[in-house]
Order: C-alpha cells, then sequence, then structure tokens
C-alpha cells in the first residue's frame, strides 16, 4: 500500500527503511527485508527524492538525463514495492540536480554540498520525528552514505539528528542529567523503549572495496568490532577499488581515454588519503556495531524485483550479472574476515550475531559454523552518539573539498554556487575528470 503523506500513516510498523532514491532500500536492503517479511514483519519504506522537478530549472539536457523520467521511475517503485510485500510513501523532495546548479557536475555531486541543503536537512530530521512517533517502529534503518552522493548524505546527516534527538531525550529521562553540554556522549541504551537505528551499506557503492571503511573515517564512526573493517595502506585500498570500478562496463564506458583514467586513480588516493587523515585527527562522532543478514535464499528473489528497476540498472551497473559479482565478491571479503578474526583468537564481542552459534559444546570456536562462505547485506547498529554544537573550521576547507558529513557541514560557502575551493582537488583534477571516477555509479 502506498501512503500520500505522513499524515495518511495510521498504523505501526515493526520496520521502517529511509530510501534516498526509489531503488536504494531495494538494492542495499532487499534481502534483508525479504527474510523480515517472511517472519511476518512489517515493513515500511520511505523514499525522500521523488518529485519531477525542484528550485534549479536550467538544467543541461547530459546532466537532467541522469535522472531519469522519474514518472518510469514511480511506476518501477511501486511495483518493486509490491513485489517486496511492503508499505511506502514517497516524500516528494527533488533530486540533487534540481536543488542546486552546483550538483550539476558529477564532482559536486559527490564532493559538495549545497548551501540551501541546510534547511532540506533539518526539514527531514523534523519529517522523520514526525514519521517515527506516528509509526512507533522497532527499527529504523538509514543510508550511510558509502559514495558520498550529495542525497544520500543529506538523508544520513537528518538520521544523525533524529537519533541525537531521540538520545538526548532518552539521557535527560533515564538520568536526570541535561543533554544540552557542548560534548556529550549519550547511549542509545539508555533511551528506554525508543527503536533500534541503523545504517545500512548503500549499494552498490558499498560493494566497491575500502569504500565502507572510507565513509566511517569521513563521518568520524567507530566500529566496537574493528575486526570487522578490511586494514591496509591507502595505496593498497586505491589499487583496489579503482580495479573494481573498472571491473564495470558503464564506468569503462565513461572513461574512455587513459588521462581521466589516471586522474580517477588519483582522485580515490587523494580521498583515501584524507579519510585516514579525518580518522586519526578528529575524535569518534559515532559508535557503532556491525551485523550480518545471510541473504543467499532469498537472492533469486532479490534479483527479481531489482529487475523491475530496468531505468536505473543499466546506467548505473551495466546490467544484473554486475551486481552480483560485486555482491559476491563482498560477501566473501565479509567471510574472510571473520575467518581471519577467529583464526586470530581475540576474543569476540557477546553481542555477535555468530557468538552463540560458534562454539563447539567444549567451548573451542566451530569454524565451519562461521559465515566462511553467504551472500550478505550488512547494516550498522548505533550505539553510542558524541553530540556536538557545529563549530566553524576553516582549516575544512583548505583541503579543497568541505567535510560536509562533520558538524561543521557546510560552512564557509559564501562562494558564488558551483565555484569550487581553492586547493588540491580544484588544482589537480580538471572538470572532466569528475566523470573519471564516479560517473558510471552515478544516478
Amino acid at each position: 500500500m502506498r501512503y500520500v503523506s505522513i499524515a495518511a500513516v495510521d498504523r505501526p510498523f515493526d520496520d521502517v527503511y529511509i530510501s534516498p532514491h526509489l531503488d536504494d532500500v531495494a538494492l542495499s536492503c532487499g534481502g534483508r527485508i525479504l527474510s523480515e517479511r517472511a517472519l511476518s514483519r512489517s515493513v515500511l519504506v520511505v523514499t525522500v527524492f521523488t518529485a519531477d522537478a525542484g528550485p534549479c530549472r536550467n538544467i543541461p539536457p547530459r546532466v537532467r538525463a541522469r535522472v531519469g523520467e522519474m514518472e518510469k521511475r514511480r511506476r518501477e517503485d511501486e511495483r518493486a514495492m509490491e513485489r517486496l510485500g511492503v508499505d511506502f510513501l514517497w516524500l516528494g523532495y527533488p533530486e540533487a540536480i534540481f536543488r542546486d546548479r552546483v550538483y550539476h557536475t558529477l564532482y559536486g555531486a559527490f564532493s559538495r554540498m549545497a548551501t540551501s541543503d541546510h534547511d532540506v536537512i533539518a526539514r527531514l530530521a523534523s519529517e522523520f520525528h514526525e514519521l517515527l512517533k506516528r509509526v512507533r517502529p522497532q527499527r529504523v534503518y538509514w543510508p550511510l552514505g558509502v559514495g558520498h552522493h550529495a542525497d544520500h548524505r543529506v538523508v544520513f546527516e537528518a538520521g544523525v539528528r533524529v537519533a541525537e534527538g531521540i538520545a538526548s531525550r532518552g539521557s535527560r529521562e533515564g538520568s536526570g542529567r541535561s543533554a544540552d553540554a557542548p560534548s556529550l556522549s549519550l547511549a542509545l541504551s539508555e533511551c528506554g523503549n525508543g527503536p533500534d537505528l541503523y545504517f545500512y551499506e548503500d549499494a552498490p557503492y558499498a560493494l566497491i572495496p575500502h569504500l565502507v571503511e572510507h565513509r566511517l573515517d569521513m563521518v568520524r564512526a567507530r566500529s566496537l568490532q574493528e575486526h570487522t573493517l578490511e586494514s591496509c595502506s591507502i595505496w593498497a585500498r586505491t589499487r583496489d577499488a579503482y580495479a573494481a570500478m573498472m571491473s564495470l562496463a558503464s564506468v569503462r564506458a565513461e572513461v574512455g581515454r587513459w588521462a581521466w583514467r589516471a586522474a580517477a586513480y588519483g582522485f580515490l588516493l587523494v580521498h583515501f588519503a584524507r579519510g585516514r587523515r579525518a580518522q586519526r585527527r578528529a575524535s569518534p562522532r559515532l559508535w557503532l556495531v556491525p551485523e550480518l543478514c545471510e541473504i543467499g535464499k532469498v537472492l533469486p528473489h532479490k534479483l527479481d524485483i531489482l529487475a523491475e528497476y530496468g531505468s536505473q540498472i543499466a546506467p548505473v551497473l551495466g546490467d544484473l550479472h554486475s551486481y552480483v559479482r560485486l555482491r559476491l565478491a563482498y560477501s566473501q571479503r565479509l567471510a574472510t574476515l571473520a575467518l581471519g578474526h577467529v583464526l586470530s583468537g581475540i576474543p569476540r564481542d557477546p553481542e555477535s550475531a555468530w557468538e552463540s552459534q560458534c562454539r563447539s559444546p567444549e567451548g573451542t570456536p566451530c569454524l565451519e559454523d562461521r559465515p566462511t562462505s553467504g551472500v550478505f547485506e550488512r547494516v550498522w547498529r548505533i550505539v553510542r552518539i558524541n553530540r556536538e554544537i557545529p563549530e566553524t573550521s576553516p582549516a575544512i576547507h583548505r583541503e579543497g573539498v568541505q567535510d560536509q558529513d562533520s558538524d561543521a557541514l557546510g560552512r564557509g560557502c559564501g562562494r558564488s554556487r558551483g565555484e569550487t575551493f581553492p586547493g588540491v582537488h580544484s588544482t589537480i583534477f580538471p572538470a572532466s575528470a569528475e566523470a573519471a571516477t564516479v560517473s558510471g555509479l552515478a544516478r
């Protein structure tokens, strides 16, 4: 069933998924949703950016072509939601290219944040608060923003604001202390009957090696199970990510010139270095625990659902075979990390989903029960938030672009819209090189 507005939602749901675009939840969490529906859990999918147009009218045809025909995409989404067996809601916000011309370049869409989007984030956070009061879910899932697409980052920031509000209220009600301090660590476990809050890994971006780790670095998130993350040099991260991206025909078609491919490699290298620097210098903002869902049994059904999004699968991935290949390689990396952890003998977190099933009667690890194979989707449960008052930090802009996901979101945007910040990115990479990195994965 489709709801026409938040005010029309008149029943509770067990799980709520927030999707930036009309295919993001199906690509990222379709298997998890199918597994939940098999357990008779009720699910509501809320898609944010579904409008045909927005404030920005003069859009070049080549830029407008990226988002496709919105009416066709909405029809595809209706069919997909029906096959998922979920209720859904479209919020009717315009996509990035319709909001501001700064997003008309791929470089801007994946590296900038328009000043006007601060208001979008605030409005979304308010609407999400209202939605959760009506729905009273047990679990809520937001995009982590892997890949750094502007729309995903906007929804991520709105989700963090909601989580901060829930944690602040829970802290005040649970202990009577003030939650208005400039820096206060707030545990979600103190929130009483509030929902469990999660970030899901945005596909297809999350399937590219090391982009999840990079995103966690950039948003100052720390895993309470560090062994679940791949650790390697920025050179290895760049090499692996570049190789995976070049395996996609859609990316190769956009990056035909050797100069663009060299620029793409350099772009990845600089961004991985920037993420590593942010991880080392900044205090954590989020503490997360990963949770895996094995989707092998429902994968054929998920692929049938994804086939409904024909207008988006072809330009983004080329075909579903590419998606399956990337998902299987991603799953194997997760299984390898899990197996390597068992062999290392490091004590596991007692909350691990595998812990109760991974020991013999004598208490020794059972390697055959570990997820050494399978097909997985991963989400990250929020367990603690460091709430901070935003401060303007000029150092953020000396690196060439803003750190959009810090609490200093978007400060210093006094320049004309669409103008790049001076520094390493604007001097090393020409405007044409933007397509070399992300065009094949962009909408």
